[in-house]
């Protein structure tokens, strides 16, 4: 399998769980979906023909990420409720000072090489959740073997399935925190992979799968399948028409 990194800095970004409306919290790191709709906007892309373009070429992504901090934001907002407009607010959750890099993998070369072309000149602005949350894209690399190995060192990403019972912390690293650091276990996420579309392109999620996100301070206790893109190992998620 070929393989693409793309290396992104942003001041802030969100993700925001599907699940939340007023108070909106941030998933901890891009999931799928998100990798599938920046690259869709690199590529000049709807969401739509970005989310089939991945299935039918069947598109491998992970990530790992590294910020310096959670923020909340207060929003005062307008919305209509049947004739009228109401106002009403909600709370968002932010990362901040915030590094991505986002992996992808695929067997055929010629998408690897129409995507890294793609992130050398994005067709549209990228962004990392709000319209407003542009990101600096600061290095692209293309690996051109991709292979697998089993790890259990994973840490600042995700890995599609449930594995709140099968980590552990790293004490070594716990040791290294400052003394006001506060470690949580990890997160699990229901999150939406397919969808469907109607004739204005407003979307219906199809598929749910869970999502565990682990943070600097996990270790799985037993091992599983990653990638290694050069030096890095990565857990993916793949794209596929099935």
């Amino acid at each position: 399998m070929k393989g693409l990194i793309v290396s992104l800095y942003a001041m802030t970004a969100s993700f925001r769980d599907p699940n939340t409306h007023l108070y909106q919290e941030t998933i901890l790191a891009p999931p799928p979906t998100t990798i599938v709709g920046i690259s869709g906007a690199a590529l000049g892309k709807k969401f739509k023909d970005a989310l089939e373009y991945f299935k039918r070429n069947t598109i491998s992504v992970g990530c790992r990420v590294q910020n310096q901090g959670l923020g909340k934001d207060l929003w005062n907002y307008s919305k209509i409720s049947g004739k009228t407009m109401k106002k009403d607010i909600l709370m968002r959750e932010f990362l901040y000072d915030i590094n991505i890099d986002i992996f992808i993998g695929c067997k055929d070369s010629d998408i690897i090489k129409e995507l890294y072309q793609a992130f050398i000149n994005p067709f549209f602005a990228l962004t990392l959740g709000n319209s407003d949350e542009l990101v600096k894209i600061s290095n692209i690399e293309i690996c051109n073997e991709v292979s697998t190995i089993g790890c259990k060192d994973i840490r600042n990403t995700w890995i599609c399935g449930n594995y709140i019972n099968d980590f552990e912390l790293d004490w070594e690293k716990v040791k290294t925190l400052p003394i006001k650091s506060t470690i949580r276990p990890p997160i699990i996420k229901n999150l939406p992979i397919d969808f469907k579309f109607n004739d204005n392109d407003e979307r219906e999620a199809t598929r749910f799968s869970k999502f565990t996100f682990l943070g600097d301070a996990h270790l799985l206790r037993e091992p599983i399948t990653a990638y290694l893109f050069k030096d890095k190992r990565i857990p993916l998620f793949v794209f596929s028409e099935e």
